[in-house]
């Protein structure tokens, strides 16, 4: 069965609160993302990010999704310009901390949203 990230809506489900179901559709659109001529760049233009690893969807699945969609996860708040999900910590001026809603939002919507509507500052 092939998937496309038109569909993420109806994959998310945003009703289920089970991880293992939302990892089998990360690997079905892993899966499906790895040929070539399918391959996303929604992120590829945004700065890189740094995924808390307090996130909701886990840290992981968020990393996963960033990257197959051409975007930049990195393992350090130093070197992100973006954070996704709650941080406390110290972090580079001039980034933004924003919820982990507006990844999922912008693949649902095969477009990157505005940061406004999701800042956790």
């Amino acid at each position: 069965m092939v998937y496309h990230l038109h569909n993420w809506k109806f994959l998310t489900g945003r009703s289920t609160g089970c991880d293992c179901w939302f990892l089998s559709q990360i690997c079905r659109l892993q899966r499906h993302l790895s040929a070539g001529e399918h391959q996303q760049d929604l992120f590829q233009d945004q700065p890189a990010m740094f995924v808390s690893q307090r996130s909701q969807p886990p840290a992981q699945s968020l990393v996963e999704l960033i990257e197959l969609c051409g975007g930049t996860a990195c393992k350090t708040v130093r070197q992100a310009g973006i954070c996704i999900g709650k941080y406390t910590g110290r972090r580079p001026e001039g980034s933004r901390i924003l919820s982990e809603q507006w990844v999922l939002d912008s693949i649902t919507n095969l477009k990157i949203l505005p940061y406004d509507n999701y800042d956790l500052e």
